[in-house]
Parts: C-alpha cells; sequence; structure tokens
C-alpha cells in the first residue's frame, strides 16, 4: 500500500519506507489535530480508521500499523505490510489488560513470528469494555520506538469514539428513514386515490432536477421533499379530500391548507428543515397566482418550480376520484400552455428532454434512494 506523503510540507523527519519510497514524518500533534478534523460520524468507520493507521505508520516510520476490533465480525484494518503478517498473529499481541502502551520484543516471539517489536495500545467503548486495539509493527530505522509510540493510546480513543458516533449516527439514520416511510405510508392510506403519488413525484422530481444540473446533495434534498410535499393532506377531511365533483370554494381553501400543515408537522424535525421551501411552495405558480404566498417567477425556490412540474405531471397522469387520467398528448399540451405562466419554462422544456425516462421511473418502489438522501440530509452540518 503506497504511504501518503505531503510534497507541500518540508520533511523535519523522513525515513525510508518498506518499498523504498521517502516516507515524511509528521509531527505527533500534527496526526491528533488531522484526525481530529476527519472525525465524521457520517463516513464508515473502516474509512477513518485506515486513515488513523496510515497516519500513525507515518508519524512512526514502521512497517504497518494495524487497527484490530475486538469483534472479530469486523474488519481488521492494515496499513502497510510485514512478511507473514497475519489476523492471527495480530490477535496474539492484543491482552485484553492493556493499559497505555504495551511493547513487545521479537525476542519472546516463535522463530517465526513477522515481528521484530510491536507496540499495542487499546480503546474501551460503553461500559469501558475494549472494543479494539491499535498495533504498531517494526520500525524501519530504528532499533527501538520513539516516544511518538506514546500517542497510541490517543489515537485508539479517537478511534473508539468515530466508531461509537457512527453507530449511533447510524441509528438515527435509520429513525430518520422510518419517519419518513411512516409519513409517505400516512399519506398514502389517507387517499387510495393518490397511493404511491408522493414517491413518483420524488423521483420525477429528481430526474428533472438531473437534466437542469443540480448537484448530487441537492437531487437527495428535493428527493426528500417530494415524498414529503403533500404530508399536510394528513390534516385535511376525508369527504373534501376525496370528493369526486368540483369543489366548492370554501372546500377548496380546506384543500389549498394543507401546505401550512405539512409545514407545521415537519418544523419540529430540524433535520429537515431544509425541506420546508419545497413543502411550503409546490403550489406556487409562475406569474404570482399561485399559493400561498403569491410568489412570482424567481422568488419561488427552485425546488418548488420542479416539484410543481413533477406534482403536476404525475396528478394528470393518474386516475382521480373527479376525473380519468390525461393522455400523453394532452398532458404535453397543457404543460405547452401553461409554461411561462403555471410553471417554469425551463423546468417545463427539462421535464420534456427526460419525457421518456419519467413514465419509467413512475413505476419504481421506494427503497435505496431513499436511504441515500436520508444520509444526505443527516449529514448537514
Amino acid at each position: 500500500m503506497p504511504v501518503e506523503t505531503c510534497p507541500n510540507r518540508v520533511a523535519t523527519n523522513c525515513s525510508e519506507g518498506t518499498s523504498g519510497e521517502l516516507m515524511i514524518r509528521p509531527s505527533a500533534s500534527q496526526v491528533v489535530d488531522r484526525l481530529i478534523r476527519r472525525l465524521r460520524v457520517s463516513d464508515p468507520p473502516e474509512r477513518f480508521q485506515r486513515l488513523a493507521c496510515e497516519a500513525v505508520r507515518a508519524m512512526l516510520a514502521v512497517e504497518a500499523v494495524a487497527w484490530v476490533p475486538t469483534a472479530r465480525r469486523e474488519a481488521v484494518v492494515i496499513a502497510g505490510q510485514v512478511d507473514r503478517l497475519d489476523v492471527d498473529s495480530l490477535r496474539d499481541l492484543t491482552p485484553e489488560n492493556s493499559g497505555g502502551v504495551w511493547v513487545s520484543s521479537g525476542a519472546t516471539k516463535p522463530a517465526d513470528s513477522p515481528f521484530r517489536q510491536a507496540a499495542v495500545a487499546h480503546a474501551t467503548g460503553d461500559g469501558n469494555a475494549t472494543v479494539g486495539w491499535i498495533v504498531a509493527a517494526n520500525p524501519i530505522d530504528a532499533v527501538a520506538f520513539g516516544p511518538e509510540v506514546e500517542l497510541l493510546p490517543t489515537v485508539a480513543a479517537l478511534i473508539a469514539t468515530q466508531r461509537g458516533n457512527a453507530r449511533l449516527y447510524g441509528d438515527l439514520k435509520e429513525l430518520v428513514f422510518g419517519v419518513i416511510r411512516s409519513l409517505t405510508a400516512a399519506i398514502d392510506a389517507k387517499d387510495p386515490y393518490t397511493s404511491g403519488h408522493s414517491e413518483r413525484v420524488a423521483r420525477i422530481a429528481v430526474r428533472i432536477a438531473e437534466e437542469l444540473g443540480l448537484s448530487s446533495s441537492e437531487r437527495g434534498d428535493l428527493y426528500l421533499m417530494g415524498l414529503l410535499h403533500d404530508v399536510g393532506k394528513i390534516g385535511i377531511q376525508d369527504d373534501v379530500l376525496k370528493k369526486p365533483g368540483k369543489l366548492t370554494s370554501e372546500e377548496y381553501r380546506q384543500i389549498k391548507a394543507h401546505v401550512g400543515i405539512g409545514v407545521h408537522i415537519l418544523t419540529d424535525l430540524k433535520k429537515l428543515h431544509h425541506l420546508l421551501p419545497g413543502v411550503a411552495h409546490h403550489h406556487e405558480c409562475y406569474d404570482g397566482s399561485g399559493y400561498p404566498a403569491g410568489l412570482v417567477g424567481d422568488q419561488i425556490p427552485l425546488c418548488a418550480r420542479i416539484l410543481a412540474v413533477a406534482d403536476a405531471f404525475d396528478a394528470m397522469s393518474s386516475n382521480r376520484p373527479y376525473r380519468r387520467r390525461l393522455a400523453p398528448d394532452q398532458i404535453d399540451e397543457i404543460f405547452r400552455k401553461g409554461a411561462g405562466t403555471q410553471w417554469d419554462r425551463r423546468v417545463v422544456e427539462a421535464l420534456f428532454r427526460c419525457r421518456a425516462d419519467v413514465e419509467r421511473i413512475r413505476q419504481k418502489g421506494l427503497g435505496e434512494s431513499l436511504r441515500q438522501a436520508v444520509g444526505g440530509t443527516l449529514g448537514r452540518g
């Protein structure tokens, strides 16, 4: 495995790696600072563990550094290479009661041991149970480890902290995933005629956003907005929501209230606050005749302009209590007439460019896209 080098940093302490490459040795403080900056709960634990092992290997100038988790179902992460090194030989160096840094000499090991010298530090998790060990093996240019080896317990503690927080983050991600799925299921149960509508709107909106060049994170946010854009319909009376005939002005007022109800439902979910503009304004019209705020043109958030087109497309493509689904040419004609007045012309043109994809997207179900979008929204901040 290549050793990380820093061509733009002055090398104050260098040595030759096992493959002859120049290994720049960062200081202990540099290693700790770098690892703290990279302590992200949204990263898979293995990524941070590898980063830590590579940083310690460069600092100590050793042949290999490994993170050895207590749980055998978790992967052992190794930076560097030592002849005949395997997981069993690493676990032989991991005493349960090691405190601080425990140094092993190859003289006490069998003749075929891969270690000339090894330093080990353990890390604890909940209840002070050992969750793993960090092992540094075989100094390259010295008979013994230098004073920097005393940093091992600190690095082990950082690995344990990131590992534990990443698990909590995963639990939170699953919780939010479940909340969003429950809300979309509640919308579907409220009105069987629109079952699956929110999911289809979400997918159509993402495809239009892709056509418009929005970033991956923006598309992820838009997907969640699509799933939740009609959540306020939970608070609308069934006889109004499912009415097969024309609505009275009072009934239409009640229907329009669903955007405010949706915002109210989501307001207490602080991690979803950035989704509120799409939920609140997906019924605004480009000419200012929409609701709830009568916004005009680019005053309407782009996410809401995209959702408005996706929402209308799926509504016109679906059977409703008050009418049968429209034919594709009828839908296209309505969009052409409404471009620039009801809808943003650029968004309508993007819809036409990916029309065939949109038809296919409507057939897919809820799944991994939601997990990815939830991961993105929880990673904010």
